[in-house]
């Protein structure tokens, strides 16, 4: 069995002994049939000599035109292994967005914040984020914490997008990153998977780093209230 195999065993595994949601491998992915939702996962990407690795997870409904892509990463010099780390990241920060779109009332959809709005047609809408990642060292700046909880940064593109674009039938989901490295600013904003930090200037400016260097990553999906 391939590495790439054994995380979509592992995801199988935890679905449906943990959560009670149905789940089954079939080769690099893992068939929710009861929620009509697929994950597949990539090859792990590593870098730095193994001290950093990209893991590729996308979920989403076959039907759709693509599945929500992520690259979930983990550090070595922690307690839990680097690809480990990037699974349960996934499984923390992006999973649970798609469980709450098809079932709302189970647990792993509990920590979704739930918002309804509109989008620029006037449509009603519903906005799901899921909790923010954070990997920070250093001291922030004071309002850094609380900034994070009242504005995150996705919320903020959500917003923006939501005045600018009408939904479709199909669900959008974005996500934000922000980061500092050796005092040097480092963001990326995807929609549907494209790359859209050009399209968003200044989406983490209320960010007071302070002396503090990391990152802070997450997730919002969109769908329209038919």
């Amino acid at each position: 069995m391939t590495t790439v195999e054994k995380i979509a065993e592992l995801i199988a595994a935890m679905l449906t002994e943990s959560h009670g949601i149905a789940a089954v491998q079939r080769g690099d992915g893992v068939e929710l049939p009861e929620l009509a939702l697929r994950v597949e996962v990539g090859q792990p990407i590593w870098h730095h000599d193994g001290q950093l690795v990209q893991l590729p997870v996308g979920i989403g409904d076959p039907a759709w035109s693509t599945l929500a892509w992520d690259q979930a990463v983990g550090v070595a010099g922690e307690e839990t292994p680097p690809l480990a780390q990037a699974l349960l990241a996934w499984v923390h920060h992006v999973l649970p967005l798609f469980i709450a779109l098809r079932d709302p009332d189970n647990e792993l959809a509990g920590p979704i914040f739930r918002m309804n709005t509109k989008d620029t047609a006037g449509t009603e809408a519903e906005l799901l984020a899921a909790p923010v990642m954070m990997r920070m060292f250093g001291q922030p700046g004071e309002s850094f914490q609380q900034v994070l909880a009242d504005d995150p940064p996705s919320l903020l593109v959500a917003e923006r997008l939501l005045r600018d674009t009408e939904l479709t039938s199909q669900p959008t989901w974005l996500y934000t990153m922000s980061g500092m490295a050796d005092g040097e600013a480092v963001r990326d904003v995807a929609v549907n998977n494209a790359s859209a930090t050009d399209d968003f200037p200044g989406f983490d400016a209320v960010l007071d780093w302070g002396e503090a260097s990391g990152t802070v990553k997450s997730w919002v999906v969109l769908r329209r209230r038919d």
